[in-house]
This record gives C-alpha cells, structure tokens and sequence, in this order.
C-alpha cells in the first residue's frame, strides 16, 4: 500500500511541476507535432512477456486458504507471446485520446492419464487455460511542450477482463462398462477502473523519438477490487508519412482481489517483456 501512495504522490507532484511551466515556449507548439500532422495513429504489434502469477482460494465457510503458483502448480507457460493492438487520434495540439489492448492466451495441460489396472482402465486429463485481456482508453491532456519534449496527463478508463479456466475429462472402464464424467471451474469478470498517468516524450530527430509512460489503477466494481501499476519506456520511429514503428519494454504489476458469497480469490498478476509493434498514420 505505501508503495501505491508513493507512486500516486509522485505522479501528482510531476503534474504540479507540469503546470507551472506549461506556459513556457508555446510558439513552438507546432515544431513539437510528432506525428508530423496526421491526426489518427493505428498499429499492432506482439510481445514476449514473462509472467509470474500466484492465487490465494479462500473458502469463507471453514477459512482453509489453498495458494496456487499458476506458472509452478499448474504449468502455465511462464514465458509466453501477447497481441497488442493501439492506436489513438490528435484532435489538436493540447487534445488526445488513445486505446490499448493486450490479449493474453496461455494453456497448460495439468495432467494426461491412459492407464489400466488389471480389467480397470482410467482415461482422464485436466487443463488450465489463462484469456485475460486488459483494455485501457485514455484521454490524454499536454502539460509542458518545447520544440523537443513533452508532459501529458493520462486520465481514462483501464478494463480488466480477468478469465480463468480449469477443465477436467475422465472415464472409468471396468468389465467393459464406461463411466464419464467432466468438472468445469471458471473464473470471469470485467472490471473498468479509473485511470491516472503521465506520458513523457523526447523527439531527438524528425525520425526518432522516446517515450516514457508511467500509470497507476485503483478502484473497485461490483466484486472486484484492485490496484494496478504499469510502466513502459518506448523508442518510436517513423519510417515515412504514413508508417511508424516502436520497440520497448514494459512492467506490470496488478493485485486484484475477487469476493464471491462462497470464496475470496486474492490474485497477483505480474509480467514484464519486449514488444514490437507496427502503425500507420492517417
């Protein structure tokens, strides 16, 4: 919790040094367009991330608490790759608005049984499967500009789609007679919690640029509460009038905490990894 308040305190104390100087080096607003006039941005791109997510199962009724290693327990890949969608439109030079999609789709094979015991035979196998995505649609206001840098506050909405499954198939044979069955546990919610930011960018040529996005989530919908911090540092580069490309590195770290009339599920849902994307502009 003292690490949440220390990066919100942050975030508003650079807001405030933003504003002070927001008045400085206005005539060169049109010098600082980095999208060199277009006004629309849309791109895809995909990452390899690596993942490190831990679940605790409370059972109200008795209090016994099960934890759970996704990627130790139930064999989740621990290194996987992620689609990444994004885009955003320039309505002028103070105005923005962006979207951002990161779809996760991670599977593992619990376990796989074939096996026979004299005129007994078991056939059965279990998966778990991971199709969280996260949304996120920003509004994006321009603090401070010069000719080569500039300080957006981020304020929108961050989507957590959290969807878990673990599925169970088997069959007993004996003497010739089957018996099946199959066990289905899901767990899926959607989340919009509010969102609060900075975008940091420096433009060294008419070509390169970086940037440097720093946000934090806390809030909590219907039976859903959580807190989430990401972080990600981009280098952009534009190929011509009308493609672009970026490559850089991101860090996400979510504590989400689901409460059911039965259970309480306390999840930490972390990754960390390079993307790459593809854009063009309009």
């Amino acid at each position: 919790m003292n690490k949440n308040l220390l990066l919100v305190q942050a975030l508003l104390s650079l807001v405030a040094y933003a504003i002070v100087f927001s008045g400085v080096a206005r005539a060169e607003q049109d010098a600082l367009d980095l999208q060199k006039g277009s006004k629309f941005l849309l791109g895809v791109g995909a990452a390899i991330v690596r993942f490190d997510t831990n679940m605790k199962i409370t059972d109200k009724g008795s209090g016994n608490s099960t934890y759970l290693d996704l990627e130790g327990n139930l064999d989740l890949p621990e290194i996987s790759s992620v689609l990444t969608l994004y885009g955003a439109y320039q309505i002028n030079q103070k105005h923005r608005v962006g979207f951002h999609l990161f779809s996760i789709n991670r599977e593992s094979t619990v376990f796989e049984i074939d096996k026979t015991f004299e005129d007994v035979r078991v056939v059965g196998d279990a998966s778990f499967t991971d199709t969280t995505n996260f949304y996120r649609v920003d509004y994006g206001y321009n603090l401070f500009a010069d000719a080569h840098s500039r300080i957006d506050l981020m304020a929108g909405i961050y989507g957590i789609d959290l969807k878990y499954v673990f599925k169970a198939d088997g069959e007993i044979t004996i003497d010739g007679f089957t018996d099946s069955t199959s066990i289905e546990d899901e767990t899926s919610i959607f989340a919009p919690l509010p969102l609060i930011g900075l975008n940091f960018n420096f433009r060294i040529t008419d070509s390169w640029s970086f940037a440097t996005k720093v946000s934090f989530v806390a809030g909590s919908y219907n039976n859903l509460t959580a807190t989430v911090s990401q972080t990600s540092i981009n280098a952009i580069y534009r190929v011509n009038k009308y493609f672009g490309a970026v490559m850089g590195l991101s860090y996400f770290d979510a504590d989400i905490d689901i409460e059911s009339s039965t259970k309480s599920r306390d999840i930490s849902y972390g990754y960390d990894g390079a993307y790459i994307g593809m854009h063009f502009f309009l």
